[in-house]
C-alpha cells in the first residue's frame, strides 16, 4: 500500500497556497519542497518515522513532503518519485524485496539520490557501502529519533537549499527564479519587490506583504534587517555599524532594533559556511 503524507505540504506540481503548521507558503513548488521517501513494512515504525520527520522539518521551517511505501516492490514501481526524491530511507529487513536489494535497483535508476537504511541490527552496514548509503539508522524506539535527526542534519548540511528554484505568480506573470539570485526583498505597501542579481529590467513583485514573504523565506538564509527590507545572507559581504554591505556594493541601513539580531544571524551563517 502506498501512502502520500502531509496533504498540506504538497498537493500539486505548483502550489500557490500551502499551509505548514499555520505558516503560509504561498509560492512553494515541487522544486522547493524537500522530498523524502520512506519504505518500511512495519506500520507502527512507518507512522513514527513520518511523525519524527514532520517534527524535524516543521521546527526548521523547511517545506517538505513524505511519500510512504510498505514494500520494495511498490517503491520500485514508482519511477517518478525515485527520480525526484532528495532522500530515500529503506528498511533493510522487508518481506519480498529487501532494502539492500531495493537500494541496488534504485542506484541503477538514480545515481545521485541520498539513500539511508533502517535496521535493528548494525551488521548490515558493510552492504551499504556498495550503494553509497549515507547512514544506518538504528531502528529501535529508544534510538530512532537521534539517529534519524542526525541523518537529516547530514543531508541538509550538504544540500544547499538556496541553490533551488522557486516559481511565483509575480505581477508580470509566473516566473521561476533561483533563491541564490535574490539579493533582498523590499516592502512596497501590500506588495513585496524582489531585487535580483541579474538586475532585471522587469519588476519582480508579488501581491503579499514583506512580513508574509519573509516568513515563507525562513526556510532559506534570509534575515530581516529593517521593517522594509529582508536580505539574503549569501550576499552580505560585511555588517558594519547599522549597515550591511552587499556583494554588488550596495549598502542598506539596518534598524537599531534589529542590529543585534542581524549581527548574530550573520555570524552564525559565516560560521556554518566557513
Amino acid at each position: 500500500m502506498y501512502d502520500s503524507y502531509g496533504e498540506n505540504r504538497h498537493t500539486a506540481d505548483n502550489i500557490n497556497h500551502g499551509v505548514i503548521k499555520g505558516k503560509q507558503y504561498f509560492f512553494v513548488d515541487q522544486k522547493l519542497v524537500f522530498k523524502i521517501v520512506l519504505c518500511d513494512d512495519e506500520e507502527r515504525f512507518l507512522d513514527l518515522e513520518k511523525d519524527l520527520i514532520a517534527e524535524y522539518f516543521d521546527k526548521k521551517g523547511i517545506p517538505f513532503s513524505v511519500d510512504c511505501f510498505y514494500s520494495g516492490e511498490e517503491l520500485l514501481a514508482n519511477d517518478v518519485l525515485l527520480d525526484i526524491a532528495d532522500l530515500i530511507i529503506l528498511d533493510v529487513e522487508m518481506k519480498g524485496i529487501d532494502g539492500i536489494t531495493a537500494a541496488k535497483k534504485i542506484r541503477e535508476k538514480n545515481d545521485k539520490v541520498n539513500i539511508a537504511f533502517l535496521s535493528a541490527h548494525m551488521n548490515y552496514s558493510t552492504d551499504g557501502y556498495h550503494v553509497r548509503a549515507i547512514r544506518f539508522i538504528l531502528k529501535t524506539l529508544d534510538d530512532i529519533k537521534d539517529y534519524l535527526f542526525e541523518c537529516l542534519d547530514s543531508v541538509l548540511t550538504n544540500e544547499d537549499l538556496n541553490d533551488r528554484e522557486i516559481t511565483m505568480d509575480f505581477t508580470i506573470g509566473k516566473r521561476t527564479v533561483k533563491v541564490n539570485d535574490i539579493l533582498y526583498l523590499k516592502s512596497c505597501g501590500n506588495y513585496t519587490a524582489f531585487e535580483l542579481l541579474n538586475d532585471s529590467k522587469e519588476n519582480y513583485m508579488i501581491r503579499h506583504s514583506l512580513k508574509q514573504t519573509t516568513e515563507t523565506m525562513s526556510a532559506f538564509d534570509f534575515v530581516s534587517i529593517a521593517s522594509t527590507v529582508t536580505v539574503n545572507l549569501h550576499h552580505i559581504r560585511a555588517v558594519t555599524r547599522y549597515m550591511v554591505l552587499l556583494d554588488n556594493g550596495e549598502e542598506i541601513p539596518v534598524s537599531q532594533r534589529k542590529y543585534n539580531e542581524v549581527c548574530r544571524a550573520y555570524t552564525l551563517f559565516r560560521g556554518k559556511n566557513a
